[in-house]
C-alpha cells in the first residue's frame, strides 16, 4: 500500500479497498452504507462529494451526523426504504454475518435503475484450492502493510460459514450478472448493476 494510500494511519483490510469502492461509485451523488459500523467508510464517502446514509444493527458504534452522512439503527435483512432509493448501495464485511440472501434481495430492492451495488466481504476457506489461494495473500498482505499503522475498530466480526465458491455462487444466483474478484488481503469484491 502506497504510504499516501488515504487510509495509511488506519489500515486494515477493509480500509485498504475503501479508495477502490470509492471509485467505483464516483457517479452516484447518493449512497447507502449497510452495515457502516463506525462510519468510517460513510466519512470518507462523504468527503468526496456523496450524500451517505449509514445503517447498523448495534446502536454502540454509530457516530453522530455529519454535513453529508445521516446514520441509524437498522438491519440490512430488512431496510426501512422506499424501493429505489439509492444511486449506489455499499457493503463491507457484511453479508457472512447476516442472512445472504434476503441481504442481497434487500439491497437490490432500495437500489435505484441503473444503480450500482458493491459489496466487499470474505469467505471460508473450504478446501486445498481456497486454502492455497488464500496462503497466496500472505507476502502481498505484508508487503502492503509496510509504512502503515494497524487499525480495529470495535466492531461486531464473525467468522465465515460459506466458502469463497459457494458466496460467489450465492451472490450470483441473487444478483444475476454481478461481478467477483478475489482481492488481495483475504477479501471479495462483487459488483452489480442494477439494469
Amino acid at each position: 500500500m502506497p504510504k499516501d494510500h488515504p487510509f495509511a494511519d488506519r489500515w486494515n483490510h477493509n480500509t485498504q479497498q475503501y479508495p477502490r469502492v470509492a471509485e467505483l461509485i464516483a457517479d452516484c451523488p447518493l449512497v447507502l452504507d449497510v452495515g457502516c459500523g463506525e462510519g468510517t467508510l460513510a466519512r470518507h464517502l462523504a468527503d468526496l462529494g456523496h450524500q451517505v446514509v449509514g445503517i447498523d444493527p448495534d446502536p454502540d458504534v454509530l457516530p453522530t451526523d455529519g454535513e453529508s452522512t445521516h446514520f441509524m439503527i437498522g438491519d440490512v435483512t430488512g431496510l426501512p426504504f422506499a424501493d429505489a432509493s439509492f444511486d449506489a448501495v455499499v457493503s463491507v464485511m457484511v453479508l457472512h454475518q447476516t442472512r445472504l440472501e434476503l441481504a442481497l434481495v434487500e439491497m437490490r430492492r432500495v437500489l435505484r435503475p441503473g444503480g450500482l451495488l458493491v459489496d466487499i466481504g470474505y469467505a471460508r476457506n473450504k478446501g486445498l484450492g481456497e486454502k492455497l489461494r488464500s496462503a497466496a495473500d500472505i507476502p502481498q498482505n505484508l508487503i502492503a502493510k509496510i509504512g502503515t499503522t494497524s487499525w480495529e475498530p470495535d466492531t461486531i466480526k464473525m467468522d465465515a460459514l460459506l466458502g469463497w465458491a459457494e458466496t460467489r455462487e450465492a451472490i450470483q444466483g441473487i444478483l444475476p450478472g454481478a461481478t467477483w474478484q478475489r482481492l488481495p488481503g483475504w477479501r471479495y469484491l462483487s459488483v452489480w448493476r442494477n439494469n
